[in-house]
């Protein structure tokens, strides 16, 4: 025989957790609760004494995680209707998780809820809070249930009689949950969350009372790092030097940019009089000194003014890696070489591997140690031709 009842996992609310006791002693702890069809509660049990069958046994339900749980789920209500409020349209429940330390509430809409809604949600969520409204639920019929106002869950199905929770004059739903006595209970509701996670559906997640004051605390704790890093007095300073910092670090970039266009034409003016020949068709090959890809592009698009020879390969070394970039003149392209073919057939020799167009095509490779080659295998290349 037991006494006490565990509330059972319904409608999206987790069960009730406890321990079992004997003569009051703990011979087990329930870690779960489920409905069976006929409406009995079937409790999973970690049995940690011995007992017998007829020994009259205590259920003592674990209250603070009991209350925390009821506390969130008083939460969801309240979000459900902001988000009917402030969104509107066919915004409707799709879904829900109430567990003791956070909240999850699925919902149908379009796209993403945007910033100034989220926060307008979260704000109404605590003024009511703030409110003090007092939460009571009734037993009805459908039909009075209705005239009540109340909201059903979509999808979900009710036999003739059904419970109302009402939380104040500003929410009344169809729930057999549990619920706080008052929405000042909840203390604080803050919105951790929000994304897609179907076509038209959303998902909230969002955390209550202690649990929320912790986590405004760490961002909190956060921000005051960040501006001691920035080396300013006050936190809400902070975006005003990161912008200034963005700034600067956008000029600089624009600099190295232009100085790395200098060096790369002073690069070019060098390397354009090593011209090397192969049967009727001229090349050149150089490894430069730039930052990557688009400094060895800049110097191939100064090739293409005059075009010094009809095939051009330039290498790099970037960060323990190679880039390699192969641009072929009207005139090598009208012999037969495709910048696309010998990339392909030199990018190996540098780990890699690459493809193009026909006038230009580039290649990264693992083992910079390659590119001379590389280079060599240009020469092999274009003598098969």
């Amino acid at each position: 025989m037991i006494r006490h009842h565990f509330y059972a996992e319904m409608g999206g609310q987790i069960a009730d957790q406890g321990d079992v006791l004997f003569e009051n002693e703990v011979i087990a702890q329930v870690v779960d609760v489920q409905r069976a069809p006929n409406g009995q509660h079937l409790h999973t049990v970690t049995v940690t004494k011995d007992f017998q069958v007829n020994d009259i046994v205590d259920l003592q339900v674990d209250m603070a995680r009991h209350i925390a749980v009821s506390k969130n789920h008083t939460a969801t209500h309240m979000l459900d209707q902001s988000l009917r409020l402030i969104i509107g349209g066919d915004v409707h429940q799709a879904g829900s998780l109430v567990e003791p330390d956070y909240l999850r509430f699925d919902f149908t809409n379009d796209g993403p809820v945007d910033a100034t809604q989220l926060l307008a949600i979260e704000d109404l969520v605590n003024e009511k809070i703030a409110e003090n409204l007092p939460i009571s639920w009734v037993e009805t019929d459908i039909e009075t249930a209705q005239k009540m106002g109340a909201v059903a869950v979509f999808g979900e199905k009710y036999g003739e009689t059904v419970r109302v929770v009402s939380i104040g004059d500003f929410n009344k739903e169809f729930d057999g949950g549990t619920h706080a006595k008052s929405t000042a209970e909840l203390g604080l509701f803050k919105i951790v969350s929000e994304s897609g996670i179907g076509a038209g559906i959303r998902r909230i997640e969002a955390v209550t009372g202690l649990v929320a004051l912790q986590q405004y605390r760490e961002e909190s704790d956060t921000l005051k790092a960040i501006a001691a890093d920035l080396k300013v007095q006050k936190p809400v300073e902070s975006r005003v030097k990161v912008q200034q910092l963005q700034d600067d670090l956008r000029a600089a970039q624009r600099q190295n940019e232009s100085l790395e266009a200098q060096l790369a034409n002073q690069a070019a003016s060098e390397v354009f009089n090593h011209v090397e020949r192969v049967n009727d068709l001229t090349y050149i090959t150089a490894q430069l000194d730039v930052s990557g890809m688009d400094g060895l592009r800049q110097v191939a698009d100064n090739w293409k003014q005059d075009y010094p020879s009809d095939i051009l390969v330039l290498a790099a070394e970037v960060s323990g890696k190679a880039n390699l970039i192969v641009a072929v003149s009207p005139k090598g392209n009208q012999a037969g070489i495709k910048a696309g073919d010998l990339i392909k057939a030199i990018a190996p020799k540098i780990g890699g591997g690459g493809g193009g167009r026909p006038d230009m095509a580039q290649a990264g490779g693992k083992n910079p140690a390659g590119i001379a080659d590389a280079f060599a295998a240009v020469n092999d290349f274009l003598s098969a031709k």
